[in-house]
C-alpha cells in the first residue's frame, strides 16, 4: 500500500494544484444477461449498480483512487472532482 501521494506545488500555467491536463476517470457497467434483465424489468439505478459491483465493476471513485495510489493523481484531486458528483 502506499504510504505517501504526489501533491503539486502548483503554478500559474496550473492554477496552483500542480496538475496541468486532464486524467480520465472512469466507470463502464459492461450489459450482461443479469444486467439487461434488471433494465428490462426497470430496476432502479442502485439496484442495477449494486449488480454491477458484484460483476466486478470499478466505481469512478475507486478509480479514481487506484490512480492516486499509481502517482497519477493526488487524492485531493480526486475527493475535489469525484465524490461531489455521486
Amino acid at each position: 500500500d502506499r504510504a505517501e501521494f504526489a501533491y503539486g506545488a502548483g503554478c500559474s500555467f496550473c492554477s496552483h494544484t500542480g496538475f496541468l491536463g486532464r486524467t480520465g476517470v472512469f466507470e463502464m457497467i459492461p450489459m450482461t444477461d443479469e444486467i439487461r434483465r434488471l433494465v428490462n424489468r426497470k430496476a432502479g439505478a442502485m439496484e442495477v449498480k449494486e449488480q454491477a459491483v458484484k460483476e466486478g465493476l470499478v466505481t469512478m471513485r475507486r478509480d479514481g483512487m487506484l490512480k492516486a495510489k499509481e502517482g497519477v493523481t493526488a487524492p485531493k484531486e480526486v475527493i475535489r472532482h469525484v465524490f461531489t458528483i455521486g
